[in-house]
């Protein structure tokens, strides 16, 4: 079967042939060839001193110090760089898992994560760069996690990190939760979502959000983009990248509200990939998995295809616990993971043709509501989304716990 994310759909600069990649990128930059060429196409190459001028948030390159920009007329001239087409020729499919912070930060569990992936079929990590308490996990050049002091050093050495995953051809993806933020609405609340009774609104766990209407917030999220970029990473993975779902949501005031839901959060969007484009690194937005199920928003600014639209790669979470009873003919979704994940893959491929972004899933593995996810189940999903003709996905459990059984060997 063919779908519009099988690798002769996608963008026509996705399909050169390897070799003549390996031409383009030693020709232009005379990185080594391979996977490291394009590990860090930003102001830091990861495990080498090379370094390229820092872009400003108009692209424009900025200054990295007095001797910067040579004078004389010995001047080495070096040749202007796509870094969008350098980016494409490399682009590799992704399978993955998801690594917290805490865990990015500690030897121990990381070791063991990386043997996990050395052993497998996985080739990348999507790593929290900002989780949902809002704090930053590595010191930053970010102004505004300076000023309000939103850094929790939990990854001590991001450069030692970046070289490790670099040395073990692990392709590292940033996340970075946007909206759900109760570090910088507590701290800065003219950033925060309101309440119609006054104060700082919050949804039924008691967590806060940003205001998805204020351009200040957006300029604060892409900044850490950019950061990450700089440090090596190879995608920013944007997640929460939505109104707030729970809670008394009519209380909730936007100062500044202008425009739909679904049109901000792909406005926001489009206005990231284009700062962060010019790094050379790929955008990617996580949605939830109802929103190729529905027609609409899901009244949190998530229309899959002005998403689809304005990013790179979307990861709908296609987790079946989270489907309601019901939901594709399903009455316990749970207890289907191979059912519900076919029907949701042939949505994606239905719906996001034409959009030009690739699809990769989030699966589940982990157990909730009572059904427990093993061997079984979490090989069922991987099967039917390859079934469907996609060839990219990625594992979630906060737990860490993946699943080796229903992997294959490397």
């Amino acid at each position: 079967m063919t779908t519009f994310v099988s690798r002769r759909t996608r963008r026509s600069n996705r399909t050169v042939a390897p070799a003549l990649a390996v031409i383009a990128v030693c020709f232009a930059l005379a990185f080594a060839a391979g996977f490291g060429v394009f590990w860090a196409v930003g102001a830091r190459v990861a495990g080498g001193g090379l370094s390229l001028p820092r872009l400003g948030g108009d692209g424009v390159a900025a200054a990295v110090g007095p001797a910067a920009i040579e004078t004389s007329s010995q001047s080495l001239a070096l040749p202007v760089v796509d870094l969008n087409r350098l980016r494409d020729l490399s682009y590799t499919p992704v399978k993955g898992i998801y690594i917290s912070s805490w865990a990015a930060g500690s030897k121990e569990l990381m070791d063991k994560q990386i043997a996990l992936v050395d052993r497998t079929e996985l080739n990348g990590m999507v790593i929290d760069v900002k989780d949902a308490t809002g704090y930053v996990a590595y010191d930053t050049d970010v102004p505004l996690a300076d000023e309000l002091k939103l850094e929790e050093l939990r990854i001590r050495d991001i450069d030692a990190l970046m070289a490790t995953l670099q040395k073990h051809k692990i392709v590292p993806i940033a996340r970075i939760v946007c909206f759900n933020d109760p570090i910088l609405a507590k701290r800065g609340p003219e950033y925060a979502v309101m309440s119609k009774g006054g104060g700082i609104w919050k949804d039924k766990k008691n967590s806060s959000y940003t205001n998805p209407y204020d351009r200040r917030v957006w300029k604060y999220l892409v900044d850490l983009g950019e950061d990450a970029a700089d440090r090596g990473f190879r995608e920013v993975q944007f997640d929460y990248v939505r109104f707030p779902s729970d809670g008394k949501i009519s209380d909730a005031v936007y100062p500044g509200a202008h425009g739909s839901q679904e049109d901000t959060i792909a406005e926001f969007l489009a206005y990231a990939r284009g700062r962060l484009e010019k790094r050379g690194v790929w955008v990617s937005a996580d949605v939830f998995g109802l929103t190729l199920y529905v027609k609409d928003d899901l009244g949190i600014g998530q229309k899959i295809e002005k998403v689809s639209s304005n990013v790179d790669i979307v990861c709908p979470m296609i987790y079946p616990s989270h489907y309601y009873a019901g939901s594709y003919n399903q009455k316990n979704p749970n207890t289907h993971p191979t059912e519900i994940i076919t029907a949701a893959m042939k949505d994606a491929t239905k719906r996001l043709q034409g959009t030009g972004a690739i699809v990769r899933p989030w699966l589940q593995d982990f157990s909730l509501g009572g059904v427990t996810y093993g061997v079984e189940q979490v090989k069922a999903q991987i099967k039917a989304v390859e079934a469907q003709g996609y060839d990219e996905w990625l594992l979630w459990d906060p737990s860490l716990k993946y699943t080796e059984g229903a992997l294959k060997p490397e």
